[in-house]
């Protein structure tokens, strides 16, 4: 009876064995994070069991659903999880000090002619999804490409305004179609018009991309994929070329900044190629000192705060004096960083005063120079400025401040003489309707409103031209408070937008005289140039 017992034994172990097979490490051809892991795969006649590890940075929290499912990868079958263990469904959980947890997940049993599959779920919290799971091949050791010797970049371009373009092209590594991902986008503002262009970044089968950018002049700019984003710095009549692992890009991150460290194999390539690095080891290394901002920003005093942004900025025109000078950074890199920093810093000091209601304006003239080596840096008259990441917040800052300031208020006297050094006549009448309207504390009655409609039918042209000569002046005096010298190239582009504005509201094209007019502080040839060619075309 005994030996019957163990032969029966026997052939039960026998045919477990037969129904049973385990994959270990079996290979993937893509995935869209490195959260999941699938380490081992377990095949039976009653289930197949998934052995995974997930990985996300210390002390963060990751909830599974119970959506999961395994697909074909040819569409033919669909099955849904069963169960999972070393973690609940449905329940947050955080990762501890060593950034794993060990799950496994049961699922029907796969049909004997499945060879490969895509694992997919968690779609209320961001679908999670890895695509081409191997039924009979390990995965190989991913050799990612080191970041190849590079030439030094060639000096920064003159500022010219003229319309121009640039390529950029790459590859994401590790990209698959069935992963689901977003066409990457770049978001593009024109200085000038103020236009903002959101260029679409198809990617192929094989993970390629190439399109081409409209530019007037080098830009410091973003490769947005869905919600992370890779930095680039490019010029026109350019090409750059990104090589961009996918597994690090999407790698889960605490702060924003961590984004870009993740990505440790991401390589540049073009004659910019090592500016983007040098721009991105900088990026880095001050990454850190700008995270207690909004902190600083709502708890610190006027001058506690100005201290905090003064010693930060000097602590980062120090590193990079030390990297200029033992020739670790290049003089491209080493001004564009500065532009950067100061833009930065100004801005961080001027949305300060507008939430506390503080009027310190004068304070702005003191930080006008930066003194580096053998050189004293005047980044408000600079045209690079134009090329600063930090330089279309600024500038969009003082305009905003300007809207909000008391609108410009006309006396009759006024009124009537700026007309009068037009050489326009004003009838009796007429001169009676601008006293009420513009002196008088009283309604003003239709038969007012009608002669005043007609003034404005007579001399429109003269009246925009005298709206705009005192916008300038108030320009001029506002920017001569806050910063001194009124002829900054900061200042001209203020008035060169102002200009282009104007332009679009009238939906013509602007006269001769009126540019001569218009212009007459814009003093940068370039820039003049530029606003006359955008404002002598028709429409917008």
């Amino acid at each position: 009876m005994r030996a019957f017992l163990l032969l029966l034994l026997s052939l039960g172990s026998a045919w477990l064995q037969a129904a049973e097979h385990t994959w270990i490490a079996p290979a993937w051809t893509a995935r869209n994070t490195p959260v999941v892991t699938v380490d081992s795969i377990l095949l039976r006649d009653t289930l197949s069991r998934l052995y995974i590890t997930l990985k996300q940075p210390p002390h963060t929290t990751l909830t599974l659903h119970d959506d999961w499912e395994i697909q074909d990868s040819l569409g033919n079958f669909t099955v849904r999880i069963k169960d999972v263990d070393g973690v609940d469904f449905n329940r947050i959980f955080q990762f501890d000090d060593d950034s794993t947890v060990a799950v496994e997940m049961d699922f029907p049993p796969l049909p004997a002619s499945c060879s490969e599959f895509d694992l997919i779920g968690n779609k209320p919290s961001g679908e999670i999804r890895v695509i081409g799971l191997s039924l009979n091949r390990q995965q190989s050791p991913v050799a990612l490409s080191p970041q190849p010797a590079t030439r030094p970049s060639p000096p920064l371009p003159v500022i010219t305004f003229e319309p121009d373009t640039a390529w950029l092209q790459g590859r994401f590594i590790g990209y698959h179609r069935r992963l689901n991902l977003p066409a990457g986008k770049i978001v593009l503002t024109n200085l000038l018009t103020r236009q903002q262009t959101t260029i679409e970044v198809p990617v192929a089968d094989d993970g390629t991309f190439a399109v081409q950018l409209p530019l007037c002049h080098p830009v410091q700019q973003k490769l947005i994929l869905g919600d992370r984003y890779i930095p680039f710095y490019i010029e026109p009549d350019d090409t750059l070329s990104l090589q961009i692992p996918l597994d690090e890009l999407l790698a889960p991150y605490r702060n924003i900044r961590e984004i870009e460290q993740n990505c440790t194999h991401l390589i540049y390539q073009g004659r910019n190629a090592q500016a983007n690095y040098e721009l991105r080891q900088i990026r880095l290394q001050e990454a850190e000192t700008d995270d207690n901002w909004m902190q600083a920003l709502r708890t610190l005093s006027p001058s506690l705060y100005y201290r905090s942004e003064e010693n930060k900025l000097k602590v980062k025109l120090e590193r990079l004096n030390r990297d200029w000078q033992a020739q670790k950074l290049s003089s491209k890199a080493y001004l564009l960083s500065i532009l950067n920093n100061y833009y930065l810093f100004i801005s961080h000091l001027i949305v300060y005063n507008t939430i506390k209601n503080i009027n310190t304006d004068s304070e702005y003239s003191k930080y006008r120079k930066i003194d580096i080596p053998f050189a004293t840096i005047y980044p408000l008259k600079e045209p690079l400025s134009v090329v600063s990441e930090c330089y279309l917040p600024f500038i969009t800052l003082l305009e905003s401040q300007a809207n909000s300031a008391t609108p410009l208020d006309w006396t009759s006297v006024e009124f009537i003489e700026a007309l009068k050094t037009r050489n326009v006549d004003l009838l009796p009448e007429e001169k009676e309707a601008l006293r009420l309207a513009l002196d008088g504390n009283t309604a003003i009655t239709p038969q007012t409103q009608a002669v005043i409609q007609q003034l404005n039918n007579r001399c429109e042209k003269e009246q925009i031209s005298m709206r705009e000569e005192k916008l300038r002046q108030w320009s001029e005096e506002s920017y001569r408070n806050r910063f001194g010298s009124p002829d900054d190239f900061t200042r001209q582009l203020l008035d060169a937008r102002r200009v282009v504005r104007l332009w679009q509201s009238l939906h013509r094209a602007l006269t001769i005289r009126e540019q001569s007019e218009f212009t007459i502080t814009i003093i940068d040839p370039p820039l003049r140039f530029a606003v006359k060619r955008i404002t002598s075309r028709p429409d917008r």
